[in-house]
Parts: C-alpha cells; sequence; structure tokens
C-alpha cells in the first residue's frame, strides 16, 4: 500500500512537471514569433528548432520515466522494456545537454565559473551534469540487463 501511494505520487509529480515544460515549450515558441521582426527568419527558425529539441527532449524523459513507474506499479520492474527506456532517457538528457551547450556558448557571461572562456563565448559546468545523469541512466539500462539475466538463471533453476 505505502508502495503504491509513493508511485502514485511520483507519477503525479511528473504529470505536473510535464505540464510546466510543455508550457514552457508554448511560451519559448511564441517568445520566437513575437520577436521575429528583431531576430530573422533563420534565427528565428533555429530558436524554434532549439526549443522543440530541449523541451521535447525533458518531455521525453517524463513520459519514459512514467513507463517505469508504470512497471514498478505493476511489480514487474526488470524486463526488457524499461533496459530500453533508461537508454532512452540517457539519450534524451545528452541530447538536452548538448542544446543547452550550443545555445549558451556565445552568451559570454563573466559571473559565475566557466570552463572554456572564449572572446566568441564560454562553456559552462552544467554540460557536466547532463553527461553524468546520461550515464547514470546507461549505467542503470546495464544493471537492469544484469538483473534480468541473473532473474532468468534463477527462474530456470528452480
Amino acid at each position: 500500500m505505502k508502495h503504491t501511494k509513493r508511485v502514485n505520487f511520483l507519477k503525479g509529480l511528473l504529470n505536473i512537471i510535464g505540464g510546466f515544460i510543455l508550457l514552457f515549450l508554448m511560451l519559448s515558441i511564441l517568445n520566437c514569433i513575437v520577436f521575429f521582426h528583431d531576430k530573422g527568419a533563420k534565427n528565428t527558425i533555429l530558436s524554434i528548432i532549439f526549443s522543440l529539441i530541449f523541451f521535447g527532449g525533458y518531455f521525453m524523459t517524463i513520459f519514459t520515466l512514467r513507463k517505469i513507474l508504470n512497471s514498478i506499479l505493476e511489480k514487474n520492474p526488470f524486463i526488457p522494456e524499461n533496459i530500453i527506456c533508461l537508454r532512452k532517457i540517457g539519450y534524451y538528457i545528452l541530447s538536452i545537454g548538448l542544446i543547452d551547450a550550443i545555445v549558451n556558448y556565445p552568451k559570454l557571461n563573466n559571473i559565475g565559473f566557466n570552463i572554456l572562456l572564449t572572446s566568441h563565448g564560454s562553456l559552462k559546468p552544467i554540460i557536466f551534469l547532463y553527461i553524468s545523469l546520461s550515464l547514470l541512466a546507461f549505467i542503470l539500462a546495464d544493471v537492469f540487463k544484469m538483473a534480468i539475466d541473473i532473474k532468468e538463471e534463477n527462474d530456470l533453476t528452480i
């Protein structure tokens, strides 16, 4: 019972976060359209594409996490579909990090810590967080694969 409440709470939290991400996506696209004359057509289209990839990556991560939570709710988390989901999450987070680094590189910012600072822009340490989180998702996928293999061996020996 306690386990079910926790999973349902997490699903509700993911729903709220997903709603905010969709709202931010719409606001970002609206911002690109409103300032179309200031940026020009090329930059507006690039901004819309980057917004779709960035917020789409977050939304797909949340959607995929909900799939994993559904399998946990069914008390069957060690299935091949969860391995695929965890790998997808790793790729989503990595793509979000790369888009963030590309979009924010030209913004020269002397405030805070910079990893790579040139006259054209700077690279922030947040990229390492994205890389670490994507590696964590890939490692969890491998752990789930090992757990499935061990589970299958145990099922065969009994």
